[in-house]
């Protein structure tokens, strides 16, 4: 694994299988031990396109804990309720002390974590592709 993470091209980006074909989503991208969720509500690759990077480690945690509890308390990945919606953040600040935030409404997330059930976004998932 390098030291940074790897710069993500559109194509490498994937949604559940549970999200419709033109339904805003999650996305996930993965590759050389790195892993970066975006919202596809934003133009890919714009000033606003913001990524939540994770060590594939950092992810692979998250998954696990979600399938074990149905929920990712005590990982990398928080998430909290807000308004309606659901923001995606790090639970710690970036490098320079930054807190990106995602947000979701609650289809968005379901299909999400349904993929994480189906381990959609496993390494062995993006191996394949």
């Amino acid at each position: 694994m390098s030291t940074t993470s790897p710069t993500f091209a559109e194509a490498e980006f994937r949604k559940a299988s549970k999200s419709n074909p033109n339904r805003d989503c999650v996305r996930v991208a993965r590759r050389d031990g790195w892993v970066e969720l975006r919202d596809d509500k934003t133009e890919f690759g714009s000033a606003e396109d913001h990524r939540l990077v994770f060590t594939a480690a950092e992810f692979d945690a998250v998954q696990e804990r979600y399938r074990a509890t149905g929920d990712v308390s005590g990982t990398r990945l928080e998430i909290v309720p807000r308004g309606g919606l659901f923001v995606f953040r790090s639970a710690a600040p970036g490098p320079d002390g930054d807190r990106v935030e995602l947000v979701f409404d609650r289809d968005e997330v379901d299909a999400f974590f349904d993929g994480v059930l189906k381990h959609e976004f496993d390494a062995a998932a993006f191996a394949v592709a």
